[in-house]
């Protein structure tokens, strides 16, 4: 018993410095990077906000014009597929 208490008070203070280091690890990535730059006037600001508006918008129409296009191929296909199952019914053959 007397060999393994000073190896047992090793490992519990390897844990104990090993969690004081996470903690310090985590208290300090909290913290806001401090950033080089000057920060934007107003106007920039703006002018950045207006073009990820625009950006956002053309992104979303290009979207829609897609699902349109997409729409209306399936809206073509249905149409071929009522086109032959019409004539097949005239001929009286089954589907």
């Amino acid at each position: 018993m007397n060999g393994y208490l000073p190896l047992l008070l090793a490992v519990v203070f390897f844990v104990i410095v090993s969690n004081f280091f996470m903690l310090y690890m985590r208290t300090r990535k909290d913290r806001r990077p401090k950033s080089g730059r000057a920060a934007m006037s107003e106007s920039e600001a703006m002018e950045r906000r207006d073009r990820d508006i625009r950006r956002r918008i053309d992104l979303e129409q290009e979207e829609c014009a897609r699902q349109v296009e997409l729409r209306n191929k399936t809206l073509d296909l249905y149409e071929q597929v009522r086109r032959k199952a019409a004539a097949a019914e005239e001929q009286g053959e089954d589907i």
